[in-house]
């Protein structure tokens, strides 16, 4: 005997809907409009720029990666928890 679930059902829903996978990079464009649409974009800024290594990082840069140490930096300067990077990072690659 063949069980019906329910299309609506939660666990099927979650099923054929995965999560996206967090990228583990994103382009700065990308990151700049994620931090933008949070109203936080200035603060970012700042930051990158209250550090003459950090700013010269960032302006060589072509991509920025989760794992790099400035970015981690950045994590920690920032405040950012892991949820929020994950989710930053999906935003980011979303908008570019």
């Amino acid at each position: 005997m063949t069980e019906q679930v329910a299309d609506d059902d939660p666990a099927v829903m979650a099923f054929l809907n995965p999560p996206a996978p967090v990228p583990a990079s994103c382009t700065k464009l990308g990151l700049k409009r994620a931090f933008d649409e949070l109203g936080t974009w200035a603060a970012v800024k700042a930051a990158i720029a209250a550090d003459a290594n950090v700013q010269e990082e960032w302006d060589l840069a072509t991509e920025l990666r989760r794992a790099d140490p400035l970015v981690q930096n950045m994590i920690a300067v920032l405040g950012l928890s892991e949820a929020q990077v994950d989710q930053l990072l999906i935003r980011a690659n979303a908008l570019v």
